[in-house]
């Protein structure tokens, strides 16, 4: 536990994204965390899985490779050569059941599913503000907030306006 208010704020909002995630991702330096004993897995939901990335192959004399074992999952890759983030990807790609056909497959995530949620919420306030109270403007500001729920899935939602979200809820200064 940290004495500095921003790093428990920063830890504090990172454990409620892991509460709400399906699969988390734990890399870890090959050389300095041999073991990867820095994942403090009590610190985890029991029904989150984990993959375990050991990084650093290029310099660790580790193989590259995916490997499986008690129930633990571990990639051993290089991010600076690039060498086994193919795996990686791949390895991914069939945690998201990804078909890659052109068919448009669809996987619904706890994330799209809320999203769809808020974006349906938004629609319905719209619509009421519009049949009761005949106002167009707030009509539009509900359109808007469906259109940016639904673009948090398809990718539209751009790194600015995901950076606009992050700094909107920070506070920096003395």
């Amino acid at each position: 536990e940290s004495d500095d208010e921003v790093e428990r704020e920063g830890v504090r909002r990172a454990r409620a994204q892991i509460a709400r995630a399906d699969h988390a991702l734990w890399v870890f330096d090959g050389i300095s965390d041999a073991d990867g004993h820095g994942l403090a897995t009590a610190d985890l939901p029991a029904s989150l899985s984990v993959t375990r990335v050991r990084n650093k192959a290029d310099i660790s004399g580790k193989p590259v490779g995916i490997t499986e074992g008690n129930g633990v999952i571990e990639i051993h890759l290089s991010a600076k050569t690039g060498e086994g983030v193919d795996l990686l990807r791949e390895h991914l790609k069939h945690l998201m059941a990804y078909q890659g056909t052109d068919e448009g497959d669809f996987s619904a995530r706890r994330r799209h599913l809320d999203a769809i949620e808020q974006a349906r919420d938004a629609l319905q306030r719209g619509e009421h503000a519009l049949r009761h109270a005949q106002a167009g403007e707030l009509l539009a500001e509900e359109l808007r907030i469906a259109q940016q729920s639904l673009s948090t899935i398809t990718g539209e939602f751009s790194a600015d306006d995901l950076l606009g979200e992050i700094f909107a809820s920070f506070c920096i200064g003395k």
